[in-house]
């Protein structure tokens, strides 16, 4: 699994809302850091690694959710617009988080799979498992190519930019 990025410029003297500008914006860039790596369905280890960086994200984001109300509006309209887009983007990275994560589970089922299919005298899979492993390996293509249409998508409608001026804001 990768190390999370080292992340620069955190004051522990600064606000709370200015720590939150400083880090997230890095979390971001460290789901970027794997982009290469994702129109490649063989490159397993990246596209859990950068599942792995978008959950980091995530409970990042969760954990600086109230940075993000505006201090010149009441709490009731700062709950109101500010949430709303704040659990907009949200709720996209915890998409991307679960597709990811169903591509992963697979991938550990077709390992175990095969290992075990392997291990029969005469090597030859069982015709249960030879199914199975055909079955998991079709979901997983589906899943992976949600993920790629997706992850599409959200580049052509400029995602990450949006992402990032709010989270400046």
């Amino acid at each position: 699994m990768a190390k999370a990025h080292k992340i620069a410029g955190v004051m522990p003297q600064s606000s709370y809302r200015e720590n939150a500008r400083i880090i997230l914006p890095q979390k971001v860039e460290e789901v970027y850091t794997w982009e290469p790596f994702i129109r490649d369905a063989a490159r397993r280890e990246e596209l859990h690694n950068m599942r792995i960086s978008i959950k980091r994200l995530r409970y990042t984001m969760e954990l600086f959710r109230a940075a993000y109300r505006s201090p010149n509006m009441p709490a009731k309209a700062a709950a109101t617009i500010n949430d709303k887009r704040f659990n907009e983007f949200l709720g996209v990275i915890v998409d991307l988080q679960e597709i990811l994560g169903d591509v992963h589970d697979c991938d550990v089922v077709l390992e175990v799979l095969t290992d075990y299919g392997m291990q029969s005298e005469q090597g030859i899979v069982a015709p249960g498992i030879a199914k199975r492993i055909d079955r998991t390996r079709e979901i997983r293509n589906a899943d992976y190519k949600t993920f790629l249409e997706k992850w599409e998508h959200l580049s052509a409608i400029g995602f990450k930019q949006k992402l990032l001026s709010f989270l400046a804001s």
